[in-house]
């Protein structure tokens, strides 16, 4: 049997997560962080497939909006039954049932991208990007090639720091930003929640203005080794207005102490980044994290789907920013 998951079903989803998924996953011992991630009103967004009363099977996703929505998918795992189009036959339920528009998945396995290609969904890698500051010693990455490419200035940009979520929407008019070709719908009610509200993570927003284009921009500082990095966790509205916020970029990697600032994201034109002075991580010769929880000090190659051709993401899309 397949079915959306009830506020019931939370406490058997957690065990099923620590026993099934990873032993002492976040999303296994902290309830908090759980609902706020996947209790949308009387909403908890999950499939499950069960068996004689147990769970066999969870899909995991988190809506953007409440209707005709995209939506990303987050935990995906079933157990071994006779079933053997268990998992798919969830993902098809959801697409049938779940009201969505189109559905995305930051964080694949890549050992499952033949899956998605046989379903015929788009698959790719997100590019990392980045930019240093240069100083004398790094203590997250490490660094060989310590070149920093001249930026495109700020060309006429406009931005402020967005200090509410009162001001994202009523002095910079961030309903304007939410409708974009290749981006994911994200209604004014998610990002309040995603980006104002978290009970974890404190977010860094702006605001950008350039002529008739206009960009909501988070970003975060993840602190380790007695230091810090900044990161770009998303960027809705106008993304080419990006390639000129590196001086501000410069300026917080500063006022942070940070090492270097990344981004990783699919779907925006190279140029934007590349006039904006930033750089690819791959063949760069450098290692920038993204694993601190526990720390390794080494690249991860981040693999998507989307049934939307070249759709836009970043880091803040599906369960990737968040506690482990």
């Amino acid at each position: 049997m397949i079915r959306f998951a009830k506020a019931d079903d939370i406490p058997d989803i957690m065990c099923f997560i620590e026993k099934y998924w990873r032993k002492n996953h976040i999303m296994s011992r902290d309830r908090r962080l759980f609902e706020f991630q996947h209790k949308w009103g009387e909403e908890v967004s999950f499939v499950i497939s069960e068996k004689d009363g147990d769970i066999t099977g969870l899909l995991g996703y988190i809506p953007y909006s409440g209707k005709n929505r995209d939506i990303t998918l987050a935990i995906w795992k079933t157990t071994k039954t006779e079933e053997t189009m268990q998992g798919i036959n969830m993902l098809t339920f959801l697409q049938k049932n779940g009201d969505v528009r189109t559905i995305a998945a930051p964080g694949i396995n890549p050992k499952t991208r033949s899956i998605y290609k046989f379903l015929g969904l788009n698959t790719g890698k997100m590019k990392q990007w980045y930019r240093l500051r240069k100083i004398d010693e790094y203590k997250i990455a490490k660094v060989n090639n310590a070149t920093i490419p001249e930026d495109a200035g700020k060309g006429g940009l406009i931005q402020y720091e967005i200090t509410s979520y009162n001001h994202a929407v009523n002095e910079f008019g961030i309903e304007d930003c939410l409708v974009r070709e290749r981006q994911l719908y994200k209604n004014k009610k998610f990002i309040k929640r995603r980006y104002f509200e978290h009970p974890s993570f404190s977010y860094i927003k702006y605001g950008l203005f350039c002529e008739d284009k206009k960009a909501f921009i988070v970003l975060r500082v993840q602190r380790c080794n007695n230091s810090a990095l900044l990161r770009v966790i998303d960027c809705i509205g106008d993304h080419e207005l990006l390639k000129y916020f590196t001086p501000e970029i410069d300026r917080l990697l500063i006022k942070y102490d940070c090492e270097y600032a990344d981004c990783y994201e699919v779907g925006v034109d190279n140029e934007v980044f590349e006039q904006g002075g930033w750089k690819t991580v791959c063949d760069s010769g450098n290692i920038m994290p993204d694993y601190f929880a526990p720390f390794e000090q080494r690249n991860i190659d981040i693999f998507y789907m989307s049934e939307t051709e070249g759709v836009v993401l970043f880091k803040g899309d599906g369960d990737m920013d968040r506690p482990n």
